[in-house]
């Protein structure tokens, strides 16, 4: 999948151009080094995708959901400043609820942002896994990705729902159909 990340950010790129979005890149980095979590004394690793993903662009402005996705070297003064930010500490809050097994700031990038609206993605190394998941703030609503490959497929419309369902299906959490849910004297 890593080989396609290249492909599908292209591809973002030339949907974002014919929609009209006012986007802009900026010279790719180097991959190899680390990226700053929202734990101000932490650097993670890149993964194999992420590796991918700044091979192609380091700061990418209005990439997604009028975001621009950070540089590496901005994520950790763009990190510093969110804290400031009620609607990061609500999005915060928001993730302690719903992440399988919690947040931990030293396990998690601002990949995003858009400061006018309130809207960040993060991405969040979850245990056992080569990929971090990616958790897309925006509009008011959230959405969750197993890996960065599959919200680029999502933001391309090759996917239609994200992949909140199967990553609390997977931590053990069980997920009720909305048609089950009667109200009150409901034998579920």
């Amino acid at each position: 999948m890593t080989d396609d990340i290249g492909a599908l950010l292209r591809h973002l790129w030339i949907l974002n151009d014919k929609d009209d979005v006012r986007q802009g890149r900026e010279e790719a980095c180097d991959p190899a080094c680390g990226i700053a979590a929202l734990d101000p004394a932490t650097t993670l690793a890149m993964s194999p995708m992420l590796r991918a993903r700044y091979a192609v662009a380091d700061a990418w402005h209005g990439a997604a959901h009028g975001q621009t996705w950070l540089a590496v070297g901005a994520v950790a003064t763009a990190s510093a400043l969110l804290r400031e930010r009620a609607w990061h500490r609500a999005q915060m809050a928001t993730l302690a609820r719903i992440v399988p097994g919690g947040i931990e700031p030293a396990r998690m990038v601002l990949f995003g942002i858009d400061d006018a609206r309130g809207g960040a993605t993060y991405l969040i190394w979850r245990l056992g896994s080569a990929e971090p998941m990616v958790c897309a703030f925006y509009g008011g609503g959230l959405d969750t990705f197993a890996d960065l490959g599959r919200y680029l497929e999502f933001l391309l419309g090759e996917r239609v729902h994200d992949d909140s369902a199967e990553l609390l299906a997977a931590s053990g959490v069980r997920v009720r159909p909305v048609a089950a849910r009667e109200g009150p004297g409901s034998s579920l």
